[in-house]
């Protein structure tokens, strides 16, 4: 498992994956089911990339990605009702626009910090109609905010923290914002 978790990281490294993760940064706010920080945290632990600029390059890509999910659901919701039945995200998106007209920033801040499918709450921010200029605000923090923990993290604790982000990713989100919610309510 390390030799292999090693030559992810060796490949992380080269020129080419700053493309691949804007690509993936950008897609995966939108439709693509597999999450940034698969991409990120190697390309940090493989010291060729100065982390700071492939975070910054993660939550552009990402913010800009959700700006478009979010037009997508404004104006082409019709054409992708179909195809969130066909993916299998239909109750998925119920769930969160029902979350959205209840709880608004807080679950957008929610679902751009933690693995909870964040394309899911850009379409339904457009199909709702969200004030844009601040789901684009709560998109940079909550997104910014995620991937700078991961690669700080990745920086601090090295190559062994990947098993435990992919362990225990969930539980330490749903802590993180306990403690933002707390400070913010207090």
């Amino acid at each position: 498992m390390t030799n292999y978790i090693q030559m992810i990281i060796a490949k992380c490294g080269s020129a080419k994956s700053v493309i691949y993760l804007r690509i993936l940064s950008f897609t995966e706010s939108i439709f693509f089911p597999i999450p940034t920080d698969v991409l990120l945290a190697p390309m940090v632990l493989s010291g060729k990339h100065n982390w700071i600029s492939v975070t910054i390059i993660a939550s552009f890509w990402s913010v800009l990605g959700g700006v478009v999910g979010y037009y997508l659901g404004y104006y082409l919701f019709d054409l992708i009702e179909p195809y969130i039945y066909q993916f299998g995200i239909h109750d998925k998106y119920l769930a969160s626009k029902f979350y959205f007209e209840i709880y608004g920033i807080a679950f957008l801040f929610i679902a751009a910090f933690t693995p909870i499918p964040y394309k899911v709450f850009t379409i339904s921010a457009g199909v709702l109609n969200y004030n844009i200029l601040l789901f684009i605000i709560i998109s940079i923090i909550g997104r910014s905010a995620r991937f700078f923990l991961i690669s700080y993290v990745c920086i601090e604790y090295g190559e062994d923290i990947l098993k435990i982000i992919n362990k225990y990713l969930l539980q330490i989100a749903i802590f993180v914002i306990a403690i933002l919610l707390f400070f913010l309510w207090v």
